[in-house]
């Protein structure tokens, strides 16, 4: 079963790989909210209408010069004022108010040859970029927007735990990162967090060495389960962040239910364009809960609802989106076929609608 799950995959990849980028932006759009923050915006005020928050993220990665890392920083400042300014969304309680999301490469530069490996670590300017995240991150807590710093591959994660341990510090929950269960250094990653910070749990979608990463996608999404245990242990707020149905099914009956979990101490997360609509309106309505017999400490609470937050990507620049997507589309197989289905769409659209 895992064989074929990882040939399947492998199908995938190399459908992928052989797409123009026009292609992967028709096929990913779906996934991506549109071209400018103000899609972004108007899709969380949607998704907000159905009691579904949202997490919006600027589509680009690995800036090539410090003109994007410049860039990035307008962007991001005008999204935070942009949230703290909706008069719908600062009608709402910070947890399901819009948060945003950052990737620590969008602000440094750093040289890479072409295996995508950064040619020389000591000479990239981690204290600039840790200087511009920090300044977003207290613009956003200062105006009630939470902040994901997301998790990149590997090269990434020793500099992403670092800078978030530091932020969580002085701001508090206000600030969280990612954890992806695919590395074998996951379960010490997560006794290094800080007690009662708050995490994105996920596999991650970053193809990693065999020598430091799970292979089989089974073993990554297994690994879920006891590392959201022990997080609660150590009081961190979970994002859990699937879209295997079978896997918020294990999470809710072997770790939230018997572990009498609130819902003020951990929300679930999906990407936009996958469909997940039923499952997702039973968990933000509580119905989801009533397979559960009542009596469990945290049943009544959880009964009316918990948070559920979509990820909603927008791109300003299609140039710097296109890598990302492209990683979607082989690790996500509902948005792979989706892409395919609605691509005719999606043309029409983008040649008459304008």
């Amino acid at each position: 079963m895992r064989h074929r799950l990882r040939d399947r995959m492998d199908l995938r990849e190399k459908t992928v790989s052989f797409l123009p980028n026009q292609a992967i932006r028709l096929f990913s759009g779906p996934y991506v909210a549109g071209d400018s923050m103000a899609a972004a915006l108007e899709k969380s005020r949607q998704l907000a209408q159905q009691r579904i928050t949202a997490t919006i993220d600027v589509l680009g990665e690995e800036a090539a010069s410090d003109r994007d890392v410049e860039e990035y920083i307008a962007i991001y400042e005008q999204l935070i004022d942009a949230i703290s300014s909706d008069s719908e969304f600062a009608a709402s309680p910070e947890p399901v108010r819009p948060s945003i999301s950052l990737k620590p490469s969008s602000f440094i530069v750093a040289s890479k040859d072409e295996a995508g490996v950064q040619r020389e670590p000591s000479g990239v300017g981690w204290a600039r970029g840790t200087a511009a995240i920090s300044a977003i991150v207290e613009r956003a807590v200062a105006k009630a927007v939470r902040v994901t710093v997301d998790m990149e591959n590997h090269e990434w994660t020793d500099y992403t735990l670092d800078l978030h341990a530091e932020l969580f510090g002085r701001h508090g929950i206000g600030v969280g990162t990612v954890i992806q269960s695919r590395l074998f250094r996951t379960p010490d990653d997560v006794e290094r967090l800080p007690d009662g910070c708050r995490i994105r749990l996920c596999i991650g979608i970053y193809d990693e060495p065999a020598s430091i990463a799970l292979r089989e996608i089974p073993a990554m999404k297994d690994l879920m389960i006891p590392l959201a245990r022990r997080m609660f242990e150590k009081g961190i707020f979970v994002e859990f962040a699937t879209h295997e149905i079978s896997l918020i099914h294990r999470f809710m009956k072997e770790v939230i239910v018997p572990g009498q979990i609130g819902p003020d101490r951990f929300e679930t997360q999906t990407l936009l364009g996958v469909p997940r609509q039923r499952l997702i309106n039973s968990l933000v309505t509580g119905e989801y809960f009533e397979r559960f017999p009542s009596g469990n400490g945290s049943t009544a609470a959880l009964s009316k609802g918990i948070v559920h937050r979509l990820y909603v990507p927008f791109a300003e620049n299609w140039d710097k989106a296109i890598a990302y997507c492209r990683r979607r589309l082989v690790h996500s197989p509902n948005l792979f076929w989706t892409g395919f289905v609605n691509a005719p769409r999606v043309l029409y659209h983008s040649f008459f609608s304008k």
